[in-house]
Formats: structure tokens, C-alpha cells, sequence
């Protein structure tokens, strides 16, 4: 098989180079699917209506905000909202609304008005000014005229200022308000009181209004979060959305009755609410109230895959733009691309990568801060793998004491000669919840025993350290053998798989291929190479599939190379379909290069034993053309110039062992008979 040559571990970057770049990409700008929900959330006519928007490693604040800033705007009037003393019960006081816009005149308005009516002067000029300002405003209209009777029957006001107001909005200007540590009175508002003489009281300047009526008319951004620590807070969302009434009660307040019958009218509401949060937050959310899904007008995601080849120009430009708002030095083109070559690795792939706006920011700021120390004036791509490499450093001690572990030989490991059924498999460890991973080779063995039924004995299933995939994996193995030498006729033995010197619990499929090429090797008893190691996770028909943790595996077991010492014919086996998340450090790509370590794809298991023993697979009779021709999932046929057995190949060797085994056993069965019908 052909390996892969070192032009071939990297992403090409090479088409966005010297291109020019775009000013103002923000994070939003990549959200073409928030942009759309967005957009229909500031047209719709829906009274209260909440969107839910998945969200990661975004600045959830910010990303919301310029999703509302590219949006096209209708235009609408907005409401300021007032408390006023209720004329016929000082214990209600009642709400009105105003222009926005209009407050300032309108506050002067209202103290003329209440001047002539004081001194008994004819109002009825000032009050069709009033109205003419607040045009169909029918409650003040209603409100006005009601003051009016009730001064000049001589009626006198509880608290000297007649209006209190409350919410005042920016002319044409929707308010667009992130919550943060809520409590129940910041979101729904509350009443103050004042106790004077012994005695409690509170009026509407009392009233603190909250920031779901400090968001009328516009938009509230609220974390899930908030309303997971605090779930009576969604239910009362919930319910006042619905009514489109926000009232005054408060549940702490209830129990002790602080002024009673003092009962402000409820507040009509018009707030488009959106609920941000990551899968995890939604899901509690939805567990909290299983019935939150149908309160939600628009759902979607903040999408964090894209395309180089579309939006790797956007993403220079990002990077750009991320460093300038957040007052860092500026980036450089090559830091820039050293950057994206992060975020592809991050992907898992040459052709896509991870918009990470959070990890972003931090890498950013710490190269900001050390370019500085260096009196430099912008980040370079030296400060950039230097930044990665402190990163790198202050989260590596697992991998460190890994490493020593291989040193002292305490790790029981080889990288040089031949074994028969051991095998070094590849698997990735993480560490501060997954923030870290590195790639940690394995020793796998398998031992073979006569007198079995064909199965596989997981020991790491029966010391429960195996996942539910890792069990599925171990039966797929089970499925090939058995597809593969057990057609006719149930095998005459078994095998014991371990997965040597490992204490925690393993998971995953991608160690099917290792295991099952260790079997391969206990039944033909032929060595496998330990100078190469590998991964895959395979299918029934010995198609071998992508996995994930690659770059980490492969350099994992380059670092014990490493200190076992390189010999030059070392490297690994990997799935062909993985070819693309290929994104490796550039010792290793340096390795390959120099022809000091090698990468090799396959995409079957008979390609990848062929390699690890030196020993053309074969293909057992009918196995891949049992009704006609066959083709791999790839589309590719099964190739027919092996069909025709030949005796030295890997299969018919171990067709041979399995033949001789089923002969004796049927010996000893007819030897058993005979003995007991002639005693013998």
C-alpha cells in the first residue's frame, strides 16, 4: 500500500493568500441559519414571541446583537411606559403609555395643564396639545379628563408628583437588552417600600420596573442559564408572555403580605424574547419543563463548521476584526493562517474548520500580551506557535507522566520486532473536560483456544471497563469472522482480547480493526510488526471507517517512537476515508518527510493485515461474491485477481488451522461414539 506523502498531512492554504480582505466580519457574519431566524423574529407580528438559539464558543452577547444590527429593520413607534396615582384608588396605581420621543415635552405639557387647572384657569388648549402629541391614545385621553374633574372638584394627590416615568426608550430605537444574574425582581420588576412611623407604605415611585418592561417594544436576550439556576423564573416568563400582562405579585413577598391590598395594575407587554444557550442548557431546560417546546416560536443553531474554501477569506478577516474590538495588537497575514490552521485541527479536517469564538479571543489575547513583552507592535506567526505551545505546555502533565511511564517501562510497549497476536493500537485520552486530549498508544493481545463456539471473550466487557460502543465493536469483529470463516460450518475456536495494562474504562470502535488483526494473527500464527500501529473502525464486510482523535493518535505514538528511538520504518496505519483530518504537528510532518516515520491508509482489514504481516491477505472463496459481484461502500469493486485462492495466502492458512481443528474434534466425536456402544 501506498503511504502518504507529506504534502498530504497539512491543509493548503495557498488560494488565500494575497487575497484581499473584507473589514467588518464579526462572529454573526458565518450565521447565514441565525441570520434567517433572526430576521423573521423582527418582522413578525406574533405577540411575544421567544426564539431559542443554540449557541457555542460565541460571545453569546454580542453574536445576538450584531445579528440584530445586520437585520432589516420595519419601522414601529415605540411606547414609554408610566405609573400614575390612580385617581379613585390611591392602591392601584395605573399605567399609560407615551411616544417615545416625547417625554421631555410631554412631562412640560402635563405640569402647564395642571397649573391652569389649579388656578382655575380653562385647560382645554393645553389638554387638545397634550392629545395631539399622543394621537388615538385613548386610556390617556380617558386619564386626562378624569384629572381634570377630579382637581376641580378639589381632589388632592397621595404623592405630590402626579407621573412616574418609568421606562423611557431612545426615539425609533428598539432597546435590546442582555439579562444577566436575575433575580425576580430584576427581570419582572417589583414594589419598594418605605416604612415611616411604624408604619409600611409604598406608592407608584415605588414601582422598580424590571427588565422585561425595560425591553417593551423591543428585544430581551436572557441565558438559559438563568432560568435553569432559577426555574420559577421561566414559568412566570412563561405565563406573562402568554397573557401579555406582567403583574406586580412576587412570591417571596406573598407569604409575609408587606402592605396589603396595595395592587398595582398589571403591565401590557411587547417583547420579542431570545433564549441562548448551549445543547446541554436546552436540554435541561426541556427537562425542567417538558412542555417548553411549544412556548417557542423559532428555534436554530449558531453553526461552528464551515468551509476553508468559502470562508476561509471571512475568517482572516474575522481574525482581524476579533483583535481590533477586543483592543489586541493587530494580526499579521501569517499569523492569521496560522490561526485557521488551529481551528482546522480543532475540525478534525483539511477542509473545514471550528469557529471557536471564545478559545479565539483567549489564544488572541495571550499573543497580544506576549508579543508586547517582546516590544513588538503586532502578533506574528512565531507568537502565534509560541502562544500554542505555552497552551500546550500548561495542560500536557498527563501526557508527560505518560511519557515517562514509557521511559521507566512501566508502560509495557514496543516499537521494534515482531510478535505474534500483539498488536499497538491508537486511542486518545482527555483531560480538563476534553479541553486536552493526546493521543496514548495500547498493547492489544489475543489468544486463541481450541473447543470454542467462534466467540470473542472481551476482557475488558467482563471486568465491566468496556462502553456500550467498545461491546457493540468487539461483536461486529465477532460478525466478520464468522461472515468470513464460518459460513459453512461454526468455528472450532475462540478468542480472549485484551486490551493490556489498561485500569479505566475504554470506549469506542475505532479499536475493531486493532483487534480484529490481532485475532488474524493468533489464528494464522504469523508476527505482526511492531514498529507500526493503528486504527479503524470497521464494518462486517472488512470495510475499514473513519475515526475520530486522529492527529492525536498518530502523534501519540510518534512520542514513544521517539524515546524508544526512531528507527526509520515506523509509523501507523489509518483509514483512507480519514485522509482529510489530517492536520498534524510539523515534527511529525518534518518525520514524514524525511522518510523517518510513515502514514498508511487502507480501507480493508485485508489491506491492513497484508501490511502489519508481511502476508497477502487472500480472499476465501465466494466471500466478497457470494451473489455476484460486490462493491465497498465507497463504490469500489472487489478486486477479482484474488479470488482465486492462493496456499500461502494469510486467509487459507488460517482455513487450513480452522479445517484440522473441525477434522480432529469430528475424530474424537466418532471415537467417543464407538466407545460407547463397544465400551472401548
Amino acid at each position: 500500500m501506498e503511504e502518504l506523502k507529506y504534502e498530504e498531512l497539512l491543509p493548503n492554504f495557498q488560494e488565500l493568500q494575497n487575497t484581499e480582505k473584507t473589514d467588518g466580519i464579526t462572529f454573526a457574519s458565518f450565521q447565514k441559519r441565525a441570520q434567517n431566524a433572526v430576521q423573521e423574529l423582527v418582522y413578525t407580528s406574533r405577540p411575544n414571541p421567544i426564539m431559542l438559539l443554540n449557541t457555542a464558543g460565541c460571545n453569546q452577547e454580542k453574536c445576538v446583537k450584531d445579528l440584530l444590527l445586520a437585520c432589516e429593520h420595519p419601522d414601529r413607534q415605540l411606547n414609554d411606559i408610566i405609573y400614575a396615582e390612580n385617581l379613585n384608588n390611591e392602591l392601584a396605581p395605573t399605567w399609560l403609555h407615551i411616544l417615545s420621543g416625547t417625554a421631555e415635552e410631554f412631562n412640560k405639557q402635563i405640569i402647564e395643564l395642571l397649573n391652569k387647572i389649579n388656578h382655575k384657569v380653562n385647560a382645554e388648549e393645553d389638554f387638545l396639545q397634550i392629545m395631539k402629541k399622543q394621537p388615538g391614545n385613548k386610556k390617556l385621553e380617558t386619564y386626562l379628563s378624569d384629572l381634570s374633574i377630579f382637581m376641580a372638584k378639589g381632589g388632592e394627590f397621595t404623592y405630590p408628583v402626579l407621573m412616574n416615568l418609568m421606562v423611557c426608550h431612545d426615539e425609533g430605537k428598539a432597546p435590546v437588552i442582555y439579562a444577566r444574574d436575575l433575580t425576580w425582581k430584576k427581570l419582572f420588576g417589583g414594589v419598594n417600600y418605605l416604612t415611616e412611623n411604624g408604619t409600611t407604605y409604598s406608592h407608584h415611585h415605588l414601582l422598580e420596573a424590571g427588565l422585561l418592561r425595560k425591553a417593551d417594544g423591543g428585544f430581551l436576550i436572557i441565558p438559559a442559564e438563568e432560568l435553569i439556576h432559577n426555574p420559577i423564573l421561566w414559568f412566570k416568563l412563561k405565563s406573562s408572555l402568554d397573557s401579555g400582562l406582567l403583574d406586580w405579585e412576587n412570591p417571596a413577598e406573598m407569604a409575609t403580605n408587606v402592605v396589603p391590598f396595595f395592587n398595582p395594575e398589571p403591565t401590557p407587554i411587547n417583547v420579542k424574547v431570545i433564549i441562548v444557550g448551549s445543547y446541554f442548557e436546552i436540554a435541561e431546560l426541556h427537562s425542567i419543563d417538558p412542555l417548553c417546546a411549544k412556548s417557542f416560536y423559532l428555534r436554530t443553531d449558531i453553526s461552528t463548521f464551515f468551509s476553508v474554501k468559502e470562508h476561509g477569506k471571512d475568517y482572516l478577516s474575522f481574525i482581524k476584526s476579533l483583535s481590533a474590538y477586543n483592543g489586541f495588537l493587530p494580526v499579521n497575514d501569517e499569523a492569521a493562517l496560522r490561526l485557521l490552521k488551529f481551528s482546522c485541527r480543532e475540525a478534525e479536517s483539511q477542509k473545514d474548520f471550528v469557529l471557536d469564538e471564545t478559545t479565539l479571543t483567549n489564544v488572541i489575547c495571550e499573543a497580544s500580551g506576549l508579543a508586547g513583552r517582546k516590544g513588538l507592535r503586532e502578533i506574528s506567526k512565531e507568537i502565534i506557535e509560541e502562544t500554542l505551545e505555552h497552551r500546550n505546555f500548561r495542560s500536557n502533565q498527563s501526557e508527560e507522566s505518560s511519557s515517562d511511564f514509557v521511559k521507566d517501562k512501566q508502560m509495557l510497549l514496543q516499537t521494534a520486532g515482531e510478535v505474534i497476536g500483539q498488536i499497538n493500537g491508537l486511542s486518545v485520552i482527555s483531560t480538563y473536560a476534553e479541553d486536552f486530549e493526546y493521543g496514548e498508544p495500547t498493547r492489544i493481545t489475543a489468544t486463541i483456544h481450541s473447543g470454542g463456539d467462534g466467540d470473542i471473550s472481551d476482557i475488558e466487557h467482563k471486568a465491566d471497563l468496556a462502553g456500550q460502543i467498545h461491546t457493540k465493536a468487539m461483536m461486529i469483529i465477532n460478525g466478520y469472522l464468522t461472515n468470513t470463516f464460518g459460513r459453512e460450518e461454526a468455528i472450532p475456536v475462540s478468542a480472549n482480547l485484551v486490551f493490556e495494562q489498561s485500569y479505566s474504562e475504554i470506549d469506542g470502535d475505532s479499536a475493531s480493526l486493532t483487534g480484529l488483526c490481532a485475532i488474524l494473527s493468533a489464528l494464522s500464527h504469523k508476527p505482526i510488526r511492531q514498529n507500526l500501529s493503528l486504527t479503524g473502525s470497521l464494518d462486517q464486510l472488512g470495510n475499514v471507517q473513519p475515526v475520530g482523535g486522529l492527529n492525536e493518535k498518530i502523534e501519540g505514538f510518534y512520542r514513544v517512537c521517539k524515546i524508544q528511538g526512531i528507527s526509520g520504518i515506523q509509523g501507523v496505519i489509518i483509514p483512507d476515508s480519514n485522509r482529510q483530518s489530517l492536520v498534524l504537528k510539523d515534527e511529525v510532518v518534518e518525520a514524514v518527510r524525511n522518510g523517518t516515520f510513515h502514514i498508511y491508509p487502507v480501507k480493508t482489514v485485508d489491506e491492513a493485515i497484508e501490511l502489519l504481516t508481511g502476508v497477502k491477505a487472500g480472499l476465501i472463496e465466494g466471500r466478497r461474491q457470494a451473489d455476484g459481484e460486490q462493491k465497498d461502500i465507497c463504490g469500489n469493486s472487489a478486486e477479482n485477481e484474488t479470488a482465486t485462492e492462493e496456499p500461502d495466502t494469510l486467509y487459507n492458512i488460517i482455513r487450513e488451522y480452522l479445517d484440522s481443528l473441525g477434522e480432529n474434534e469430528t475424530k474424537v466425536r466418532k471415537r467417543s461414539f464407538l466407545a460407547r456402544i463397544f465400551g472401548r
